[in-house]
Formats: C-alpha cells, structure tokens, sequence
C-alpha cells in the first residue's frame, strides 16, 4: 500500500479523472475533527463526478442527487493499494479532514 499527496497543481486533473478510475465502486465520505468527532456524510454511494475549482479553491464531489463542496482543501492525500485508489483524505483549515473511502 503506497500514500501519495497531489500537488495542488495537479488537483483539477486528477479529481476530473476520478470517476473512471473508482467505475463500479462504492464510497463513504467520513468527516472526522476533533470539534466535530467522526462523522458519516455519506455510506456506499457511487461517485458522479468530482471537481476542482482552483478560481473558488473548492472541492466538489457529486453522489446521487447530491453536491458536497469543501471549500478551500490545504491537502490531497491518495491511499494506492495495487494500483487502485482505496481512500482520499482531504485536509481542511484547522483540525478537520474528510475521508474518501471505495470499495
């Protein structure tokens, strides 16, 4: 298993790639902080689509019916077990992260 972090650069491409490179899987999107706890947002939901604004500095990420936005993501970091994405941690201002899981 290998964690790699995306150069802020690099996010508007690797997040429009996203949804081919987890086809078929499921995800949960945990929100986890120490104000906040460990919260689930989502549970096994395919993704639709996911967006990087760079002009808004936002993180869009489309399940269902819904848009969950973070706005201003500090770092990507993308959990590789052989040669698929298991998990994408995003780091937010402060103490909170979300958590992308696929399986």
């Amino acid at each position: 298993m290998t964690v790699i972090t995306i150069a802020k650069t690099e996010w508007p491409v690797f997040f429009s790639r996203l949804r081919v490179a987890v086809h078929g899987k499921k995800m949960t999107i945990e929100i986890v902080g120490a104000s906040l706890g460990d919260q689930i947002l989502v549970k096994s939901s395919p993704l639709e689509g996911a967006t990087y604004e760079p002009r808004n500095d936002t993180l869009e990420i489309s399940i269902a019916a819904m848009t969950h936005v973070v706005e201003k993501p500090e770092q990507i970091s993308v959990q590789i077990d052989h040669g698929e994405i298991i998990a994408i941690e995003v780091a937010e201002p402060g103490d909170r992260r979300q958590i992308l899981t696929f399986a």
